[in-house]
């Protein structure tokens, strides 16, 4: 079951890539390219590499929701009975959400778990090394690097980032108060040669 699931993500991930290159319309390409994505990540999960998986989705796809949110804003595609569609949709979103977050809240009660290298040496107990390393998803292992080891790193790159995205809105939406010197066109064409060369006037 597992492979023939395998074979298909494999097969729907090379026939969205083919769309993405063929296909004429930015709108679809777009899309077909973050299915690409998700596909990608739904088999880097299969393969246990959770990390890898939320890192592609996290980055890739959110980078192509905002490319193609720009793309809407320069086609500037008109918007018709958008309630109407919202009422229609509404019930299949509100199943979609409540499945994520199910899935979600199972994933956090399972994967951040106590931490498997504490264990009570008081009593003289063999301890299965291998068997408490090979169980740690990645994602406690960078977690219990990142935030442990590495957290003030973490704090400085967060602050760099944090101090870039307030100059890059300070930039953006300073006014420029500058005084430029403006000209009429009508009025100076309409001026006359002599008067515009008074010292040139044939006696």
């Amino acid at each position: 079951m597992i492979n023939v699931l395998s074979y298909g993500l494999f097969f729907l991930l090379g026939f969205s890539s083919l769309c993405v290159v063929f296909l004429q319309n930015t709108f679809f390409a777009l899309l077909f390219l973050i299915f690409s994505f998700l596909l990608t990540s739904i088999i880097l999960f299969f393969f246990e590499c959770e990390f890898l998986a939320l890192i592609l989705i996290i980055i890739y796809v959110g980078a192509v929701a905002v490319l193609l949110l720009f793309v809407l804003m320069m086609l500037e595609t008109k918007l018709k009975n958008l309630s109407k569609d919202i009422i229609t949709y509404f019930p299949f979103g509100v199943f979609i959400t409540g499945v994520f977050f199910y899935q979600f809240m199972n994933l956090i009660s399972n994967s951040f778990s106590s931490n498997a290298y504490f264990q009570s040496f008081s009593s003289n107990n063999s301890f299965n090394w291998y068997q408490n390393l090979d169980s740690i998803t990645d994602l406690e292992v960078y977690g219990q690097l990142l935030y442990t080891q590495f957290v003030f790193q973490v704090l400085i790159v967060g602050l760099v980032l944090f101090l870039s995205l307030v100059g890059v809105v300070y930039l953006t939406s300073k006014s420029n108060n500058k005084n430029f010197k403006t000209q009429t066109s009508f009025c100076q064409l309409s001026r006359s040669y002599l008067e515009q060369n008074p010292n040139q006037i044939l006696l």
